[in-house]
């Protein structure tokens, strides 16, 4: 990652889109511009040309081909840069038209960016596919968050929520999530969700389990409040609203995207010093159901 200045943000930062002039890229489009307005970032818009293996299964490509998908994708990257600049004038748009699989491409352009932002499906997707497999093998290979922006164009909710694990917490996660609140300037909604259904259903409701899950939401609430003491420190003008609940968690979680917009998740990455992240539970569930973009942090 890049090195950070005053109030938690990259010394001359870099956004990332991939785009590939589909409805889905047009909207990590729109986002894309957004956090690099708010971040005074330069963006790369991104397309990468390739051949599939499947379709032409040889080892060196057709004479002329990689000549004429590099132009072609030089063409496509300047299509969304020039649609960019027009919706948002003054902003810095570099087209990055490459030979080249779209994964490997983007993580390797992304490699010293703040930001990279995927449209949830790419020109191989259909409507009911819930994320294009372009977006979860860029997934595995970046080193930078990711912005997955799913569904339409969304009326602005005015929110940011922090998906928070008091279990395995993250202060990366939450310093992206505070930042991201600043930036808008808008509050931020933190929530941890604590099963506790799983006390109900071996015990039973009864007076002992109710006090064990009152304890164990306590203890909940009690860390919560002390993982987000640092960020509002650092972020004094985010207003913070903090919940702790008790639900099953993608599903909550899930839902509490309804309301906001855009969520910031974790994921662990790849051990091994390997790029890449490795989605759990709650963060596969997002990145597949959310109703506004999901930005996937590496942890």
């Amino acid at each position: 990652m890049n090195e950070y200045g005053g109030a938690g943000r990259v010394v001359n930062p870099t956004v990332v889109v991939g785009y590939d002039h589909t409805p889905s890229s047009e909207l990590a489009l729109i986002e894309a511009g957004r956090e690099a307005m708010w971040r005074g970032a330069v963006v790369k818009v991104v397309h990468a040309a390739h051949i599939s293996a499947v379709l032409i299964p040889m080892t060196a490509t057709p004479p002329g081909f990689k000549t004429i998908a590099e132009d072609t994708a030089a063409k496509i990257a300047a299509l969304g840069a020039g649609a960019l600049r027009e919706r948002y004038p003054g902003l810095t748009v570099e087209p990055v038209g490459v030979f080249g699989a779209p994964p490997e491409v983007l993580a390797a352009v992304s490699s010293d960016a703040e930001l990279l932002v995927l449209g949830s499906r790419g020109l191989g997707g259909f409507s009911g596919m819930l994320l294009g497999s372009v977006v979860l093998r860029t997934l595995a290979r970046t080193r930078c968050p990711v912005m997955v922006v799913r569904g339409g164009v969304p009326e602005p909710r005015g929110a940011v929520l922090a998906a928070v694990d008091v279990e395995d917490p993250s202060e990366t996660v939450l310093d992206f999530a505070f930042a991201e609140a600043a930036a808008g300037p808008v509050p931020l909604h933190a929530v941890a969700v604590q099963d506790l259904t799983w006390a109900r259903m071996y015990v039973g409701d009864t007076a002992e389990s109710r006090i064990l899950a009152s304890e164990a939401m306590d203890a909940a609430e009690k860390a919560m409040k002390q993982l987000l003491a640092p960020g509002s420190t650092r972020y004094p003008d985010v207003r913070v609203e903090a919940a702790v609940v008790d639900a099953v968690p993608s599903a909550a979680l899930v839902q509490a995207t309804k309301d906001v917009d855009v969520v910031v998740t974790g994921a662990h990455r790849h051990g091994g010093g390997r790029p890449g992240v490795r989605l759990g539970p709650v963060t596969h569930a997002l990145v597949h159901h959310a109703y506004c973009p999901v930005v996937v942090v590496p942890r």
